[in-house]
């Protein structure tokens, strides 16, 4: 791929990690327990206002489903909630560019020698990615008809930013690439080995400083989703069987976005309908997984005839 495509397919990646959950929300502040499914989607909101990951994982679905999620996490078989991201294989791939060794210096170069100036080509990378993407939010991925309904409106809003957005300019995106390398080093994690080795919590906990910069450089570059968050609104709820359905509008790029909330209720607290399906699927799939061979125990150093320890 073309560096000016992998530069804004990341850019797409971590732009769309607030949003395609589909759980943006007000600034005020709510309380510990929602009073209600709309309490609930602002409750998940303000946790991604803040960026916290870790908090929203555990706020989005029942304790049993969060240990659940975390299991499958360590047998592999899941990567929740990372997996929600449109393009979820870019995540890592990004993290280890940005955090090798002379990244900043090595990338800059690579910045200043193909893109650097070239409004036109990022231009066309932007629009030939949003076709990209847009087709395969269509097409492929694992998501419901709300979610791809949902992305359907975020996807050519974001691929009209990066067209128009100042990607060229070289003092920006140094300064940006100088944030992101930090960042990047700070989580630790350059692998699918690492995020497998640390587990969901303690992953969550340290990419949450990578996403602040990431929204951050966003905000610079013309695409503030913290704005996106505070102007949201919530309208109209329907409950019945235990469900709720929670209609949200707001905006992104100045461009109104609209979705509808599914959420579930158990022990009087509701939690998104669709993690919670996911959950009870991994745990059927779990149950037919064997669990993972214990390491081996380290060889016996032999004995002497007077039961000591023979030298090796």
């Amino acid at each position: 791929m073309h560096l000016a495509q992998r530069i804004t397919a990341a850019v797409f990646a971590c732009a769309l990690v607030a949003l395609v959950a589909c759980h943006p929300g007000q600034a005020p502040q709510v309380a510990a327990t929602p009073d209600g499914p709309a309490a609930t989607v602002r409750q998940l909101a303000q946790l991604l206002r803040h960026n916290d990951l870790s908090g929203f994982a555990r706020a989005a679905v029942p304790a049993q489903d969060y240990r659940t999620f975390s299991d499958a996490w360590q047998q592999d078989l899941s990567r929740w909630p990372l997996s929600e991201l449109p393009l979820p294989d870019k995540l890592v791939p990004m993290l280890a560019a940005l955090s090798a060794n002379d990244a900043e210096r090595q990338l800059g170069q690579d910045y200043d020698r193909h893109l650097a100036g070239q409004t036109a080509d990022l231009r066309n990378a932007a629009q030939t990615l949003g076709l990209f993407v847009g087709q395969y939010v269509r097409n492929q991925g694992d998501f419901n008809p709300g979610q791809r309904a949902h992305l359907a409106q975020v996807v050519p809003v974001l691929a009209a930013w990066a067209q128009s957005a100042p990607l060229a300019d070289a003092a920006r995106a140094h300064t940006a690439l100088r944030t992101l390398v930090a960042a990047a080093r700070t989580t630790g994690i350059d692998s699918d080995a690492d995020l497998k080795a640390a587990g969901m919590e303690a992953s969550l906990r340290q990419l949450q400083p990578f996403l602040a910069a990431f929204t951050g450089v966003l905000s610079d570059y013309g695409l503030s989703l913290a704005d996106s968050l505070d102007k949201l609104q919530t309208g109209t709820v329907t409950e019945k069987d235990g469900l709720a359905m929670v209609a949200v509008t707001y905006p992104l790029a100045g461009k109104p976005i609209q979705l509808t909330v599914t959420l579930r209720r158990q022990a009087d607290r509701w939690y998104v309908a669709d993690y919670m399906d996911q959950a009870e699927d991994l745990r059927k799939l779990l149950r037919q997984t064997p669990p993972p061979a214990p390491d081996p125990a380290p060889p016996q150093a032999p004995l002497q005839a007077d039961g000591k320890v023979a030298a090796q």
